[in-house]
Formats: C-alpha cells, sequence, structure tokens
C-alpha cells in the first residue's frame, strides 16, 4: 500500500491558529510517500531512504518516554491510545520531495501519511479526513506538547485551499482558490520551530491574559483595528507588539477571506494583502532573517505581487505570487543571489492512497 500526503502552505495567518484566529492555507503538490508491505514479523521496519536511515520498532513496545520529534512512534502511540490494533509487521519506507524543516510542514505531512496508512491498513474502520486530522493533531500537539494549533494537519488532511477556524468551536470553509503555479523558496536557513512557537505564542497570550483579568469577557477576535490605540494604554510596549500584530493579521486573513469568496478575486488586492501581512511577521514579530528578507525584496523587484515567509520563521522558505510570465526572471534571479532549493506548485487535492 501507498498513501501520499501534500506540503502545505499558509497564505493568510501565520501565528495566528495558535491563539484560535482564523488561517487560510493550501495544499500543495509535493508529497511525502509512506509505502508499506507485510514482512511476517513482530517489528515495524522503518527505511528513510532521503536520510538513508533504518530502525525497528517491536510491535509488544509500550512505546513510553518516547522523545519529543519522534513523529513515527508518537503516531503508532496515538493510535494505540485510540483502539487501533497494530498486530502485523510491516516493512514500511519513506521518501519525500517536501523540504525538510522549512515552513512546509514535512513534519505534519509525514504523521498524516503514516496515520493514513496505518488506519487503512490495520482498521476496517473508514476514517474521514477531518478524524484523520484530529488524530494528526492529538499526535503531533497534544501528544508533544507542541506549541502550534491545527492548522496543518487540517489543510493536509483536507486538500485544496480552505478557510480555517481554529478555536474550540473550529470549522473550515472549502475556498476556490485563484492561484496557481505557486514559487516557494528555501533559504536553506534551518529554523527552530518549537522554540520560535513557544516564545511568540508566550509573549502573545501575555498579553492576551492580562486583558482577560480586566475583563473575563474579552476576545482578541472581537478587537478592532480602531480600537488599538486604547489597548497600547493598557499594555506595555513590548507586551502591545505582539498584541497588536495579531488583531493586524487577523484583520488581514479576514479581508483576504472576504476577497476569496468573491466570483473573481482580484489577485493585485490579494498580493498586496499578502504583502502586509509579510510585513507585519517581519517588523513586528521579528520573524525573518537576512537572507529571508533578501529573497523578499528580489522577488517583490522582479515581478512578485505577493510574498511572505511561510511558517515559523528563523528561516525556511518564502511564498511568491506572481503572473507565470514573470516566473522564469524571478527564478532566475533568486538563483543568482544564492537560493539552490525553488519549486513550482500548484494546488493538491490532498491524500493519495494508492
Amino acid at each position: 500500500m501507498i498513501v501520499k500526503a501534500p506540503a502545505r502552505i499558509c497564505l493568510f495567518g501565520d501565528h495566528q491558529d495558535y491563539l484560535e484566529l482564523p488561517v487560510i492555507a493550501c495544499a500543495i503538490d509535493k508529497y511525502i510517500t509512506v509505502e508499506g508491505k507485510p514482512n511476517c514479523s513482530n517489528f515495524l521496519n522503518f527505511f528513510l531512504l532521503d536520510l538513508k536511515k533504518k530502525f525497528s520498532v517491536d510491535l509488544n513496545d509500550e512505546l513510553n518516554n518516547i522523545k519529543k520529534g519522534d513523529h513515527i512512534r508518537h503516531v503508532i502511540k496515538t493510535l494505540k491510545k485510540n483502539s487501533y490494533d497494530i498486530n502485523k509487521g510491516y516493512d514500511i519506507k519513506i521518501y519525500s520531495e517536501i523540504f525538510i524543516n522549512a515552513g512546509i510542514s514535512s513534519s505534519s505531512a509525514l504523521t498524516v501519511a503514516l496515520l493514513k496508512f496505518f488506519c487503512e491498513t490495520f482498521s476496517n474502520r473508514k476514517i474521514s479526513n477531518v478524524d484523520l486530522a484530529e488524530l494528526a493533531y492529538q499526535s503531533e500537539v497534544i501528544e508533544q506538547g507542541g506549541s502550534g494549533g491545527r492548522m496543518d494537519q487540517y489543510s493536509i488532511s483536507l486538500g485544496k485551499t480552505i478557510f480555517l477556524q481554529t478555536g474550540e468551536n473550529y470549522s473550515f470553509d472549502r475556498l476556490k482558490s485563484p492561484f496557481n503555479n505557486f514559487i516557494v523558496a528555501n533559504s536553506s536557513v534551518k529554523k527552530q520551530t518549537d522554540f520560535l512557537l513557544k516564545n511568540l505564542k508566550a509573549k502573545t497570550l501575555n498579553s492576551i491574559n492580562k486583558l482577560r483579568g480586566l475583563n473575563p469577557l474579552f476576545d482578541i477576535s472581537k478587537v478592532k483595528i480602531s480600537e488599538l490605540d486604547y489597548y497600547s494604554e493598557i499594555l506595555e510596549k513590548s507586551s502591545f507588539t505582539y498584541f497588536e500584530a495579531a488583531v493586524l493579521n487577523h484583520h488581514i486573513t479576514l479581508l483576504a477571506y472576504k476577497e476569496l469568496k468573491k466570483t473573481n478575486p482580484d489577485l493585485l488586492k490579494l498580493g498586496k494583502l499578502m504583502n502586509e501581512h509579510h510585513d507585519i511577521l517581519k517588523n513586528k514579530l521579528s520573524i525573518t532573517v537576512p537572507k529571508i528578507d533578501f529573497m523578499i525584496e528580489t522577488a517583490r523587484k522582479h515581478g512578485a505581487y505577493g510574498t511572505k515567509i511561510i511558517g515559523s520563521g528563523g528561516g525556511g522558505s518564502i511564498l511568491i505570487l506572481s503572473e507565470k510570465l514573470h516566473h522564469k526572471k524571478i527564478i532566475n534571479e533568486l538563483s543568482k543571489i544564492g537560493v539552490n532549493e525553488i519549486i513550482k506548485a500548484n494546488e493538491s487535492s490532498g491524500i493519495l492512497s494508492l
């Protein structure tokens, strides 16, 4: 059996899902593949082809004290907790065309692909894509104490482009995306995803919790931009910066959602909103690095109508929206400044089982 799970890009709403604010995300047609066959043993043998590594998991292992970041063992543990009986040995090959540690959710794609593989292999129960996303969220965030929200697991499991409400009463709206032929360029600057997410989440929640201390009914999703001056008088300057970024990015995400719901969305307007979103991530959350800044500047200079950093920041990749006629020029100019990993990608319909 073969399962493929796509990468994802966040179009609008970076650093919003862990605040239970909405995001707009898109699955793209670059995949991680899980391919397995039974081996008549009591072991799951994993072959990580891209990393040239292999290891085995004993079916009788109780899987205690699993290290954070060991997504494969956490998937198995999550399935056992949910009454899936993994009772036969398999040889499982894993290989990918997704950049690793680059902001396009390679770890979540691995988690979703493995869950889908095991669910279909070891159960007669048909699992919905929403239930699959929740299992992935459980494995990555709840079991491992991750700092993210539901964006990665849902966008990968559901496929295509979605507007995702990430709060307790989470829901999603499928969008007909006007985008095609994204350019994704990897800076190759390695990032510390969990550290960045924890740090920014803590600082933003600190400001929100202070306001809830003054008003238990405070809801950041209801804050208007016109009210920011009022909140700047209540919060300390260092704390207000993160609060302001959350409010502004929430506003931008809602404007983008409104535009994407139109019959003929204005791509130039969406590109402008994307640029505004990136500039907040850069100037208020400080999640870019010099190479990312140079890549963004280069892409904008040579025809991009929208560019932004993708993911937690501190390195990773950028997303570029432009007309096709500018693609070759943008890619050539990025190559000139030392960007070696550049892909063109389209919207993906989601998980594939072959």
